[in-house]
């Protein structure tokens, strides 16, 4: 019995610690280590995350940014950053910048000598997988969408859609990624894709279609884990959609809303391809921004999740 108890205080002393100090504990015995990597404890250890942040009221996010000008941020997701090389034949890294674990993709061959019109990375809750998203302009007003789950590595052609990507990187939010598109009339709409059925679908804007004619940069984010549209300039709106894919539920924030503060994660990656081979060392250096400059940034949150 003493065991057992003993068995559960250590469970609940290990949930509450970083990342960083789980990797050393892994070290310290095979018992302790067989804890820290099942799937159960890693569960768990995400789910905290999550709400350690979501239940913080001076914090509305921890925020994942990179400053290079070879490679682009797809986005992030349960602790992994998914990035594109924009040389080096387009390789895609998959990694979780705090236990160092890396793997390496291909984009499609077809997609090697032009960057992709639209891409996004995301977790599907119902296959227990993570999958990449990405485009290719095929002919006018045509995007062929290919997607690559992590566990099968095979991409997979899901159709051609009708539309001109105006935002290139997907937002993730409630298990889809979404952009801001133009059909074939040149009418600009919210597209979604949903990892999990895969398929897209139209998402209602905030009285009608006028707001994101309204900025000339209209972009997508996400604030306090809803949708919205923004403009960068300091004198646009900010609509945030309270209640997901319900049209009546958008809200136009005030202009002097008081932002909390979010952590922004600078990935610090070589300057040079180096990191696509070899272990990519410590990844991040930690800034303290203030919000509205980043909620088109992917959220991050720590975790011991395995690429």
């Amino acid at each position: 019995m003493a065991e057992v108890v003993h068995a559960d205080v250590l469970k609940q002393i290990l949930i509450r610690l970083h990342v960083e100090d789980l990797i050393r504990c892994k070290r310290v015995c095979k018992s302790w280590h067989s804890l820290i990597t099942s799937p159960r404890f890693i569960n768990r250890h995400l789910n905290r995350s999550y709400n350690k942040d979501r239940y913080n009221n001076e914090l509305s996010s921890r925020r994942v940014r990179i400053s290079h000008r070879h490679c682009s941020l797809v986005g992030s997701s349960n602790g992994l950053v998914c990035i594109i090389s924009c040389i080096n034949s387009r390789k895609v890294l998959v990694g979780n910048p705090l236990t160092r674990e890396v793997r390496q993709l291909r984009l499609p061959g077809w997609m090697t000598h032009s960057p992709p019109a639209c891409s996004g990375f995301g977790y599907d809750s119902s296959k227990d997988d993570y999958k990449l998203i990405v485009g290719a302009e095929k002919r006018k007003n045509r995007t062929c969408v290919q997607v690559l789950s992590l566990k099968s590595n095979v991409w997979r052609v899901i159709r051609e859609v009708k539309y001109i990507f105006c935002t290139k990187i997907g937002i993730l939010c409630n298990g889809a990624l979404h952009w801001i598109v133009r059909d074939e009339r040149m009418k600009m709409l919210i597209i979604a894709y949903d990892l999990s059925k895969e398929e897209f679908k139209e998402i209602p804007q905030p009285k009608g279609e006028g707001c994101l004619f309204r900025f000339s940069t209209s972009r997508l984010g996400i604030v306090k884990e809803c949708l919205c549209i923004f403009g960068y300039a300091c004198e646009d709106d900010v609509w945030i959609m309270k209640k997901y894919n319900v049209k009546q539920s958008w809200e136009l924030l005030p202009r002097h809303h008081e932002w909390k503060r979010s952590i922004i994660h600078y990935l610090s990656l070589p300057k040079d391809e180096s990191f696509f081979h070899h272990d990519v060392g410590s990844w991040f250096s930690g800034n303290s921004s203030r919000l509205q400059f980043f909620i088109d940034a992917p959220i991050f949150v720590e975790s011991l999740v395995s690429p």
